[in-house]
């Protein structure tokens, strides 16, 4: 039996992306920030779904992150604690034999864009990648799975603001597309009692 999906996209560019693999009924768009995420995430805790997956695109802070990497969170740390993923090394098996170049670890929400130094302050904490979103929608799994991939944007090298952002981007929301279209023979295949609930920890 399939699991059944419910996948976050926080920007629009992000979910039209994703719901050209996917289709419209399985993407919500949550919108940006951790404000918004929290009043989507209590409005999808009550929806019917296996597992949730958070995707879109990310800062990347680790060593040795690139553009266009595809990170598998294996947990999500946000001011409220960490929500461990589960289904991180599955799904980040699955992307690999699909060709991404994928890394699993941690990923970081934050409150605000990390820039310049912050970035290298994130890394210091073992995280690869940093978002406004995930920690918090994340939640909204309860004892559900839940699965976070983001795709890297931009890095200490090439700078959210900088001349080449635009082609990035372009080229990040196709990878993310493809991701989608990985997700959706992923869900055929994997077995909801595969997954276990998201451990937290503070």
């Amino acid at each position: 039996m399939p699991v059944r999906l419910v996948v976050c996209a926080p920007l629009r560019c992000e979910a039209r992306a994703l719901r050209a693999a996917l289709g419209r009924e399985l993407v919500h768009r949550t919108g940006p920030g951790p404000r918004r995420s929290a009043r989507r995430a209590a409005e999808l805790a009550a929806a019917d779904f296996d597992l949730l997956v958070v995707a879109g695109l990310a800062g990347g802070v680790g060593a040795g992150i690139r553009s266009g990497d595809v990170v598998v969170a294996d947990e999500v740390r946000g001011e409220d604690g960490t929500v461990h993923c589960d289904a991180a090394p599955v799904l980040a098996a699955e992307l690999h034999r699909a060709g991404f170049p994928v890394r699993c670890g941690p990923v970081l929400t934050t409150r605000h864009l990390v820039h310049g130094p912050q970035r290298a302050e994130a890394a210091r904490t073992g995280a690869l990648a940093v978002d406004m979103e995930s920690a918090v929608l994340a939640r909204a799994a309860g004892p559900r799975g839940t699965a976070v991939v983001r795709v890297v944007l931009d890095t200490a090298d090439q700078p959210l603001l900088s001349p080449g952002t635009p082609r990035r981007a372009l080229a990040a929301l196709a990878r993310l597309h493809a991701v989608g279209a990985c997700l959706s023979r992923w869900s055929r295949t994997a077995a909801p009692e595969n997954h276990h609930a998201p451990e937290e920890v503070s």
